[in-house]
């Protein structure tokens, strides 16, 4: 199957280059159309998509769509990730393919023209489906959950092995509020934790994080903490509740509703509720590394087989008419 990525590369959580990567190996071509260009500032894209010169920047990706002829066009991210004129040319070009966006992040009625565009949006988060339909857009909705890429499989663990929890991410407020509680050490990488005082039980390591040595880091360590980010998610999961299962690592996740729509709680994943039953499951790890081993291993299992970015793509074509073939 042909597949145009539409999306931000270079961010932190690597949304796109993660699936592109993991549909490669499921056999896919894949094109990637980047909407952050490094190399134009941003008011010279802006002028670029302005109606007022017939927006040749828009009418240039349009003529990409044509020569690729995917079967599929997937926007990944927020809606505003892809300029609505960008959207306006790709949904009213003659035989174009289905128009397709996956969403993640909180939304209001205001985007209700770049959403009516689409022949489709799924959704990250059944809470953002359920505001899909309460704002009454008129493209077909669906609930499919964030996924893993199997592009890294690290060999750190047979190297060295952490003896604790490891979080990487922002230093959102409530993820302050939470870590500042605990008794049990946390590893915390991210360059926002430079800035951070106090919690002294926890080991900071203020920097960016690769996508090869992420993969290192969660090979390497006990078990992943997951904390919501506590903005943009009302149901729904992030990559911490599946990437680490790539590397055999189980997560340790704070109640979400979603999750027993992607896993046995308990058997697969692990589930806190406060800081004291954080604290408890930790502890209750460091002690019994075969319990964290099995429930890494079962999580593993379970993401591998439903799980993948590759998987993602089948449920995406398939809610858009598109049977889909791979490995």
């Amino acid at each position: 199957m042909k597949v145009l990525l539409i999306g931000k590369t270079g961010s932190i959580i690597r949304w796109v280059e993660d699936m592109a990567d993991d549909l490669r190996i499921g056999g896919h071509t894949v094109s990637v159309l980047s909407t952050r260009n490094p190399l134009l500032g941003k008011q010279l894209q802006k002028m670029l998509l302005s109606p007022i010169i017939r927006a040749p920047l828009a009418t240039r990706l349009v003529g990409m769509v044509k020569r690729i002829a995917p079967d599929l066009v997937l926007v990944i991210g927020a809606f505003d990730h892809a300029p609505k004129n960008v959207l306006e040319h790709l949904a009213r070009a003659p035989g174009r393919p289905p128009l397709a966006a996956w969403i993640g992040d909180t939304f209001t009625a205001e985007i209700r023209h770049e959403a009516d565009l689409f022949d489709l949006i799924a959704y990250t988060d059944t809470g953002l489906k359920e505001c899909h339909d309460q704002f009454g857009f008129c493209a077909a909705s669906a609930f499919v959950p964030l996924a893993a890429t199997r592009a890294f499989r690290s060999a750190a663990s047979e190297s060295g092995h952490v003896d604790r929890l490891v979080f990487v991410g922002a230093a959102t407020p409530n993820r302050l509020d939470l870590l500042m509680e605990l008794k049990e050490p946390v590893t915390l990488f991210g360059p926002d934790w430079r800035k951070q005082g106090g919690m002294l039980q926890h080991e900071r390591k203020p920097r960016r994080i690769g996508a090869r040595e992420l993969s290192d880091i969660y090979a390497r360590h006990l078990a992943v903490l997951n904390i919501r980010h506590g903005v943009n998610v009302i149901n729904g999961l992030n990559q911490r509740h599946f990437a680490p299962y790539v590397q055999g690592t189980p997560a340790v996740t704070d109640a979400q509703p979603d999750l027993a729509h992607c896993f046995e709680i308990g058997t697969e994943i692990l589930v806190y509720h406060d800081p004291a039953e954080l604290d408890s499951l930790s502890a209750k790890l460091r002690r019994d590394p075969g319990w964290a081993t099995a429930v890494g291993q079962a999580g593993r299992k379970r993401v591998l087989a439903h799980h993948t970015y590759n998987q993602r793509l089948a449920t995406i074509a398939a809610a858009c008419g598109i049977r889909v073939t791979s490995v």
